[in-house]
Parts: C-alpha cells; sequence; structure tokens
C-alpha cells in the first residue's frame, strides 16, 4: 500500500511538473519607450559631468584644459595626431582622483603599467589620452564615466557614473 501510495505522488508531481510555462514578453514601456528614456537620461548625465568640469576647471587656474575629439578634457600636450600608436609598448603612471581632489587611487598602489597600445587593459579614457601625449610628458585628464568605469564603477572605490580626475604621465615608448 505504502508502494502504491508513493508511485501515486510521484506520479502526480511528474505530471504537473510538465505543464507549460506561460511566455515571457519582453518590458514594454509607456509613452516615449526605453531609447528615448535611455537617451534623456544620458544627455543628462553628460550635462551634470560636463557641469562639474567646469566647476573644477574654476577651481584649478593652474590647468590650462582643452576639449578632445574623444569626449574629454586634458591639460594641454604637444597635441600632435598618434605620437603614440597602436602597437607601440609604452610605460605610464598614474594617479585617480575624485572631483573634490581625494586620492581614490596612487601611483604607487597602482604601480608602473607597460602595455602594447591598441592591445592595453586599461580604461578608454586613459589610452585615448596616451596617444596624445609625448614620452617624459605629464597631463591632467578630466574624464566622464563613459571613458573611465562606466555604470558599473569599477567595484571597489570608483561608484557608479562616476567621473574621474587622472594624473598621468607618459614615461617612455619603447617604439620611438
Amino acid at each position: 500500500m505504502q508502494k502504491n501510495l508513493t508511485i501515486a505522488i510521484l506520479s502526480c508531481i511528474t505530471f504537473l511538473s510538465c505543464s507549460k510555462n506561460p511566455p515571457q514578453y519582453p518590458t514594454t514601456y509607456k509613452g516615449e519607450g526605453f531609447m528615448e528614456y535611455s537617451k534623456k537620461f544620458n544627455k543628462s548625465l553628460k550635462n551634470l559631468e560636463n557641469q562639474y568640469f567646469e566647476d573644477y576647471i574654476k577651481n584649478h587656474p593652474e590647468y590650462d584644459f582643452v576639449n578632445t575629439n574623444a569626449g574629454f578634457k586634458m591639460t594641454k600636450t604637444e597635441m600632435n595626431d598618434r605620437l603614440t600608436q597602436d602597437n607601440d609598448t609604452i610605460s605610464y603612471i598614474y594617479t585617480v582622483r575624485d572631483l573634490q581632489d581625494s586620492i581614490i587611487y596612487d601611483a604607487k598602489t597602482i604601480g608602473k603599467k607597460t602595455e602594447v597600445m591598441g592591445k592595453a587593459h586599461t580604461i578608454v579614457g586613459i589610452e585615448y589620452a596616451l596617444k596624445r601625449m609625448k614620452p617624459k610628458e605629464k597631463s591632467v585628464l578630466l574624464l566622464p564615466s563613459s571613458l573611465a568605469y562606466g555604470t558599473n564603477g569599477d567595484g571597489n572605490n570608483i561608484g557608479v557614473n562616476q567621473p574621474i580626475i587622472i594624473e598621468i604621465e607618459l614615461l617612455e615608448n619603447r617604439n620611438k
């Protein structure tokens, strides 16, 4: 009897577990839709970050920042196109700061980086800046979150959508 009851229960469970799940449809957005929402959000984020950078620049007249075509600001350098090119082996150091000039990561903690341009494992803004620099040159970068650590942050000290300041020095370019 016990055996028949166990078989009956297992049969019911098997039968009930075979029922189909209802289809899952994509989320729909009323009104303007997700793409329009996303465009507005990103535009307002960019405007807010630009305002932060303008305030930073006003409070730091010792720096002469220029806009780059890549969408960030950096202190004047030679600004020649492609001083450092893809496949050049370079060494550099940098410090990361927040907009209140507090150090997030110092150059000692990060250490000297040696990488091949175009294959570098660094944030996009740093790679763009290094391509505009010559060896022994230093620069300060104002990086919007989209060229820094973006919507994820770095998982430690840099938050979500956080613009950052990078003080960088290109130590050498072994291919030049």
